[in-house]
């Protein structure tokens, strides 16, 4: 076997691991953190009374990454990935296990929450625009939209499993154990991610081409990397906007208890799973860029029934979670096969702080309007802004993708399971 064979077959086994570890690092960080925070908001929320007190320990968390995303996307592509992941973790796991410890010797809980998730969310910051690079530098592109629809399926399942199981932890048990069990989950992913191993040497491609004078020359093609960046982060602000407005339509409007927070996640979540099990079927049917906008639309549809009635909400959020894993799934595959491996950090860092800054100031707006008003006209603005958004987006997307289809596999545009 000559050297280039085995440094080949190492790559591909190298991506293999790859897509079987970082898929369950995945689930158990977006776990643990949907456990501090679910637990955080509604400490919170019992303490202020007020969707913007809700608001702003989101806001919090958001801060750090609208500040620091793009400053360590550079990092990201100058430094070890890997190595970055299992950092942030390890940070991550002492700052959490710190705030049941500040609970513990009488420290406000509303303080505590607050310093403690802007602390994680810095940490975030770099975990974000790594964990991205490391998957476009580990995984191959013909793999990203499979490998993607395991990875969003298994990270939201972790998440809106969590979420929904908090509600009902908090009523048992307090807050407290799941601060705990959040700190056990960071050094669980530093162990998968660190299993991974190091990167391979790539085989060296040498091609003998032989060039035509008189064949025309072809300008490179040019991807539309901002606007496909800005379709990925209107679901950022989709998500950030929808928990704060979220939590109190339940506790507040509908007047239920915290059950209902994990009853409607534990649904939503069904919802998700399925979608995300089903995206490599339904992304053969619809383009990328038409899937990731008929899977916003179709959320946000489901989005504007929510706060109608509790049995809509109930009805409507299975659906719109389904929806939200057809647009969510397509729009990352198509930008991360847009991003040049080298510049993959900056490009996800600059998006999390552009989709998380958008975030913060529909967050204050919609949350003020709420207060102000009531709960279902923050829904309905948000339904009106991110629909302008991914169909102006859309139309500007439209003409280059065509022209970049004529010139390239279909494959390399689309968002498909391989």
């Amino acid at each position: 076997m000559s050297p280039d064979t085995t440094l080949s077959a190492d790559a591909v086994r190298s991506s293999r691991l790859a897509e079987r570890l970082l898929v369950p690092a995945g689930f158990v960080t977006t776990a643990g953190n949907a456990f501090q925070i679910t637990a955080a908001a509604i400490l919170v929320f019992h303490a202020e009374q007020t969707t913007l007190a809700v608001g702003w320990l989101f806001i919090a968390v958001s801060i750090p990454q609208v500040a620091l995303a793009l400053l360590f996307g550079k990092l990201v592509d100058k430094v070890d990935r890997r190595m970055l992941c299992v950092a942030a973790d390890l940070v991550s796991a002492m700052t959490a296990f710190a705030l049941p410890v500040w609970l513990w010797i009488g420290g406000p809980a509303n303080l505590g929450s607050y310093i403690a998730n802007f602390m994680l969310a810095c940490t975030a910051a770099l975990f974000m625009p790594a964990s991205n690079g490391l998957i476009k530098e580990r995984i191959r592109d013909e793999r990203l939209g499979k490998f993607n629809s395991h990875f969003e399926m298994a990270s939201n399942a972790g998440m809106l499993l969590a979420s929904s199981l908090a509600g009902f932890l908090v009523i048992w048990f307090g807050a407290t154990p799941l601060f705990i069990f959040n700190s056990l989950t960071f050094i669980v992913s530093a162990v998968l991610v660190y299993a991974i191993g190091r990167k391979p040497a790539k085989a060296p491609v040498v091609e003998e081409t032989v060039i035509d004078p008189s064949a025309p020359v072809e300008a490179p093609v040019r991807q539309p990397i901002k606007r496909l960046a800005l379709l990925y982060a209107n679901g950022n602000i989709g998500l950030m906007v929808a928990n704060v407005i979220l939590t109190t339509l339940i506790l507040q409007t509908f007047g239920q208890g915290a059950w209902m927070i994990g009853v409607v996640d534990a649904l939503a979540g069904v919802g998700f799973i399925v979608g995300a099990a089903m995206y490599g079927k339904v992304s053969k049917r619809f383009k990328g860029i038409h899937l990731a906008v008929l899977g916003t639309l179709g959320n946000l549809i489901c989005l504007a029934i929510q706060p109608l009635h509790y049995i809509a909400l109930m009805a409507a959020i299975p659906f719109a979670g389904f929806c939200f894993a057809q647009g969510r799934i397509a729009a990352r595959t198509l930008l991360m096969r847009a991003s040049p491996e080298e510049r993959v950090g900056r490009i996800f860092g600059g998006t999390q702080a552009v989709g998380l800054g958008l975030g913060v100031g529909a967050t204050v707006g919609l949350s003020t309007l709420a207060d102000a008003f009531s709960v279902p006209y923050a829904f309905w603005g948000l339904a009106i802004l991110q629909g302008a958004i991914v169909i102006g987006t859309y139309f500007s997307l439209a003409k280059p993708l065509s022209a970049q289809e004529k010139k390239q596999p279909v494959e390399v545009l689309e968002a498909t399971a391989a």
